[in-house]
């Protein structure tokens, strides 16, 4: 396990404090959409990790059952119909915020950081899901559930 979340400098618990502090901060525009959107990905993985809840990201083996949980779920979908293209708690869906992320990466200050800290969560959920790119839907409740109790 690693708590790092990739090059934002700071550790998942990190990031999960202060992105949550910033929502006193970003009350409009892109900010604000980035700071829900991480914090609506990482509730996603709280779910998806069960009773222990995100706190770091996972390494081989336990990241590979966890993809191979993830994998087994979505091969069960009967048809296309089923796909959850946003979180909830989110105003963009995955693809936008893939490029919500780039864009606060490049901006100066905490906007930089959480662009950091958004592109290390697409990273992650994309190695989750199969490989870059590969995080373009979420499982239902359901199907967390499932892949939580396993």
């Amino acid at each position: 396990m690693t708590e790092q979340l990739g090059s934002s400098g700071w550790t998942v618990t990190e990031a999960r404090g202060v992105i949550a502090q910033l929502r006193h901060v970003a009350t409009e525009g892109p900010e604000y959409d980035g700071v829900e959107l991480f914090l609506a990905l990482s509730e996603y993985l709280d779910q998806l990790y069960g009773g222990h809840g995100f706190d770091v990201l996972l390494v081989d083996p336990e990241r590979a059952a966890l993809a191979g949980a993830i994998g087994e779920q979505r091969s069960r979908r009967a048809g296309a119909g089923e796909r959850l293209e946003q979180p909830v708690n989110s105003a963009v869906t995955l693809a936008e915020g893939r490029a919500l992320a780039g864009a606060l990466e490049s901006a100066e200050g905490w906007q930089h950081q959480l662009g950091l800290a958004l592109h290390a969560l697409y990273t992650y959920l994309d190695q989750l899901y199969g490989g870059p790119g590969a995080f373009t839907e979420l499982l239902t409740s359901e199907e967390r559930n499932r892949v939580a109790s396993g």
